[in-house]
């Protein structure tokens, strides 16, 4: 799921997002997804019904947001009325979302600042139900909640738990951060699978959806119907059962591609090494720790991809026999030499395929000669491009969240990019990974 990281800040930043706020007991948990949203870039407007207003007070959203919160249909604030305030919004989501407003809803009612605004609305509209289980498993509220699926509303079910009213079951509204999981998702247009009322599938896409109209919504159609494959983190080639030979990558890098290339459209397969990052946001992960491991999980999976990315730090050498039993310093003295065997390189492996080979992108990590390094590599590897960064220091590269980044094709340096984090360095190495992907198959087929 999405949490508050960088990644999120791209998404939401500036977009125009309505909260409405119905009067249930969760109403107190849409402080802290207004905090979200607002921290993360978006611009948020609340709209609340009175009921609303006797569990949490106008002015701590109007706190949280810094402007006026429309509670009447009538309300004179300046640019806050019931048409203007959904006017070029990129989302209206209601949370918590009572029986009584569903209700009204499916009726197209128009009685109260929110469902005359919701009725107002171009923008999808996305409501997270709250109320207890009797009530969410009335046969009423459930065809109130296929109509506005029919509709195109999104629709977060809610989850089972210990209700306001003392009572264990279905109906608690869903905890905050699947709320704004869900909404950095519908923004990318990455919906989850049809709602059930029985069960706690979220975020549906409505059987007749309503357009996502602005323009400044991402561009996901860039890398839709690609597959991508993406190597990230470490490998550790083990001396015995105690003890491996490893190195200082985090995955970080590798991670910040995977999740960039989901959010641009792509089917994204991450291979990765030992680390203790999250799996990104709709990407298949396969876990591997040697060298060995990571070689056969590429072969099983770069077939069927358009586009394969070596990012990880894969060991150069193993021990040609790992020990069976933990070695003791006593036993070796002042000493110890271990025979390597040299690892099978992977990048160059996907490079040199005769049949279904990927456009391929290598990593170079280098202190030193970093032209003249990256330029040989590419040549040897048989490389699409490669992306060479200094990791001399400790500002950037292994560990860091930040990185830098000279990008060299065969014929020459394409692009340098300057410090910067991580996730915003991996957004534009994927946007032009994909653009340089794109112009090459344009090419072959003229």
């Amino acid at each position: 799921m999405f949490k508050e990281n960088s990644m999120s800040q791209l998404l939401l930043q500036n977009r125009k997002i309505v909260l409405g706020i119905t009067g249930g007991i969760a109403a107190y948990k849409s402080c802290e997804l207004c905090r979200m949203l607002v921290k993360n870039g978006a611009q948020v407007a609340v709209v609340m019904t009175e009921a609303a207003t006797k569990f949490v007070t106008p002015a701590t959203f109007a706190a949280l947001t810094h402007h006026e919160v429309m509670t009447g249909v009538f309300d004179d604030a300046e640019g806050i009325d019931h048409i203007a305030i959904t006017k070029d919004a990129d989302l209206y989501v209601i949370a918590p979302a009572t029986a009584n407003t569903i209700a009204k809803f499916a009726m197209g009612m128009a009685d109260n600042a929110v469902t005359t605004s919701v009725l107002a609305s171009a923008c999808p509209v996305v409501i997270a139900p709250a109320m207890n289980t009797r009530m969410l498993l009335n046969p009423a509220t459930k065809n109130n909640l296929k109509t506005l699926q029919d509709r195109g509303f999104y629709i977060i079910a809610p989850e089972e738990g210990e209700l306001a009213c003392g009572d264990t079951g279905m109906g608690r509204m869903r905890n905050v951060d699947d709320i704004f999981a869900y909404i950095c998702s519908l923004l990318n247009e990455n919906v989850a699978i049809p709602y059930d009322i029985n069960s706690t599938t979220c975020l549906p896409k409505p059987q007749e959806p309503t357009a996502l109209t602005q323009t400044k919504l991402l561009p996901k159609s860039h890398g839709a119907g690609l597959k991508i494959v993406i190597t990230a983190g470490p490998t550790e080639e083990i001396i015995d059962p105690a003890r491996v030979i490893t190195n200082r990558s985090s995955g970080k890098m590798g991670y910040a591609l995977a999740q960039m290339a989901a959010t641009m459209g792509a089917d994204v397969t991450l291979i990765s090494g030992p680390t203790s990052l999250a799996t990104p946001n709709n990407v298949k992960r396969i876990d591997v720790s040697t060298a060995s491991q990571m070689l056969d999980a590429v072969k099983s999976q770069v077939g069927q991809a358009h586009i394969f990315i070596g990012c990880a730090a894969v060991a150069d050498y193993r021990l040609i026999e790992p020990m069976s039993t933990k070695l003791k310093k006593e036993d070796h003295g002042e000493f110890l030499t271990l025979e390597l065997v040299r690892n099978e390189d992977i990048v160059s492996y996907v490079g040199h395929l005769d049949e279904d080979r990927p456009y391929t992108v290598g990593f170079a990590a280098e202190t030193n000669n970093f032209e003249e390094n990256a330029k040989e590599k590419i040549v040897r590897k048989k490389l699409d491009l490669i992306v060479c960064n200094d990791v001399s220091g400790s500002e950037i590269g292994f560990g860091s969240n930040d990185n830098a980044a000279t990008v060299y094709s065969p014929e020459g340096e394409v692009c340098t990019f300057g410090k910067m984090s991580k996730i915003k360095l991996a957004d534009l190495l994927m946007e032009l990974i994909i653009s340089q992907f794109k112009e090459k198959l344009s090419h072959k087929k003229n």
